[in-house]
């Protein structure tokens, strides 16, 4: 028993040490200009949402995120109007990233609504996205701020280390209320 057990451990550590050498040490990750759907002016927000999204994703070395001025560059020589899942690919893979973040914003009325997604270049998979309706810009950024942690979540297998503790208030907004648990209903122990 005690030489299985042994045996079984051993493998486990062979194993492990394969795995970590197998794995990447650095990944990079190219965040794309969202396409903006809307009749009034948001060029802001794609801005916004890019810079939101780089800041947030890039982990020091372990995940490294393009440069904007290089995007905007390769963006303008693809000569796509609106960028679709093929031209996020082959921009991928002309900047030798990993992953490509893209995506879309749509503005009807005071609607907003945020698509987007992480595409794995090697194998062409988006096993990440969002998809967030809301009424205000200011119920975004949480909405990218969770988009984010899962990117980084999927790459590197792990939470980030420096995840934000809060999300950042905002200026005329009303303060936040902690959630709290209604009272058990007669009879009902909550133990």
């Amino acid at each position: 028993m005690k030489k299985s057990f042994l045996l079984f451990v051993c493998l486990l550590a062979v194993l492990l040490t394969a795995l970590t050498a197998w794995t990447k040490e650095k990944y990079t990750v190219t965040v794309l200009p969202f396409s903006i759907h809307s009749a009034e002016n948001m060029d802001y927000v794609r801005q916004g949402v890019g810079q939101m999204l780089t800041s947030r994703i890039a982990v020091p070395d372990k995940i490294e995120v393009t440069g904007a001025e290089v995007v905007q560059d390769i963006v303008k020589k693809s000569g796509a109007k609106e960028l679709n899942l093929s031209d996020a690919h082959k921009i991928g893979q002309q900047l030798k990233s990993d992953y490509v973040v893209w995506g879309s914003i749509t503005k009807i009325g005071s609607s907003i609504s945020i698509d987007g997604k992480l595409i794995d270049i090697s194998g062409g998979e988006s096993d990440v996205g969002i998809f967030s309706q809301s009424q205000t810009l200011d119920e975004v950024i949480p909405k990218i701020n969770d988009f984010s942690q899962r990117i980084v979540t999927h790459i590197l297998g792990t939470a980030p280390a420096a995840a934000p503790a809060s999300v950042p208030s905002v200026v005329g907004a009303p303060p936040a209320t902690p959630a709290v648990a209604p009272p058990p209903a007669p009879g009902i122990s909550r133990e």
